[in-house]
């Protein structure tokens, strides 16, 4: 007489291990009081202040270019900061039990940026509506698609973070994180015109997706001309961004299984 085997559960596919995965570090983040307090209070305290100083000029209009400006330097901020926490992962050895728990690099690095993606939407909501409540004049369509745009166009800084989070080492990872937010912040002109820089400064700007990411939003917030080009550098940044962070990855998973 013959017994039957014992029923095994099956193993979950790889878009459920992403998921889960996504959703542990997004839970992870959310629940870090000294992230949430930085990439929300400080942007939103930023815009007060500058619509206060800046805010009527242009009959008005500044207060929603400086929302704008204010939202993507919130989202830059919880981008970047949540892209370097791989090198957490990998530093106390998190990434080498995912990866031998069956995680592919491929589903990490899918995780890892659905997971950040998640965290940057706060920032980008809070300052919004503060802009809103403080005067700003849209309509629930361009505020949705302002939101929306922002959003999307902050995908090269997630890459961004990813990339420096699998290079840098320990501490690093973070301070190199926090002087790439100022550079792309302060070129990319989100914290004042990038006319009111020396032209050598512009020339660098207009390169960054962070000016790109201020100038589409003003496009959906206040209408005027797409800017197209601002298309091509975003995808272009993402683009070569996406190849180091597949490159790092391998390298990262290589060190991992020394």
């Amino acid at each position: 007489m013959s017994t039957a085997a014992p029923a095994t559960a099956a193993a979950p596919s790889a878009a459920t291990r992403t998921l889960r995965y996504a959703l542990h570090t997004t839970g992870m983040t959310v629940t870090n009081v000294v992230f949430m307090v930085f990439t929300i209070a400080l942007p939103v305290g930023m815009y007060l202040l500058f619509s206060m100083m800046f805010g009527q000029e242009g009959a008005g209009q500044a207060r929603g270019v400086i929302m704008v400006n204010m939202a993507a330097y919130g989202g830059l901020g919880a981008a970047v900061t949540a892209g370097t926490q791989i090198q957490e992962d990998q530093r106390s050895g998190f990434l080498r039990q995912l990866i031998v728990a069956g995680l592919s690099p491929r589903s990490f690095l899918a995780g890892s940026v659905m997971a950040a993606s998640a965290v940057i939407l706060p920032a980008l909501a809070a300052v919004g509506l503060v802009g809103v409540a403080t005067g700003v004049e849209v309509g629930p369509g361009s505020f949705l698609a302002t939101v929306a745009v922002l959003w999307l166009g902050l995908l090269p800084t997630i890459l961004l973070g990813i990339v420096l989070g699998m290079l840098l080492k320990g501490g690093a990872a973070m301070a190199g994180g926090v002087v790439t937010m100022m550079a792309m912040a302060i070129f990319g002109g989100l914290w004042m015109p990038l006319e009111m820089f020396p032209e050598w400064m512009q020339q660098i700007g207009r390169a960054m997706p962070t000016y790109w990411i201020s100038q589409l939003g003003e496009w959906t917030l206040q209408g005027g001309e797409l800017p197209v080009i601002g298309l091509l550098v975003i995808g272009a940044w993402s683009l070569a961004l996406g190849a180091l962070c597949a490159l790092g990855l391998r390298h990262a998973v290589g060190l991992t299984r020394r």
